[in-house]
């Protein structure tokens, strides 16, 4: 693939902002160690999961999130690996556009 000649000194500044702009995002989606987190479903299996399996792993529900989303309080440890196991994100509330008026 051939890179345009005015592109190609430009390349390496593109793919850093690029990266800098994912690792942004990253560390603002990503959930807290404790604390307040958005459940958001990606599978009819953990639709239909979601709340038996975060409670069964120690989360307190705290209310309805955004779409098919639950706000739980819990510890991200213990809540993780089996929910994305049954197909549901695990996001910081924030991200989910969950957090209170501060």
């Amino acid at each position: 693939m051939m890179i345009p000649a005015r592109l190609g000194h430009n390349a390496p500044i593109i793919t850093q902002c690029g990266l800098g702009l994912f690792g942004l995002l990253f560390l603002y989606a990503m959930p807290p160690a404790s604390g307040r987190m958005a459940l958001v479903p990606v599978t009819s299996h953990g639709r239909a999961m979601l709340a038996s399996l975060a409670i069964a792993h120690g989360a307190r529900l705290v209310s309805a999130g955004p779409g098919q989303s639950l706000l739980v309080e819990g510890e991200r440890s213990r809540l993780m690996e089996p929910l994305m196991l049954a197909g549901v994100l695990v996001l910081s509330a924030r991200a989910g556009g969950c957090g209170g008026i501060a």
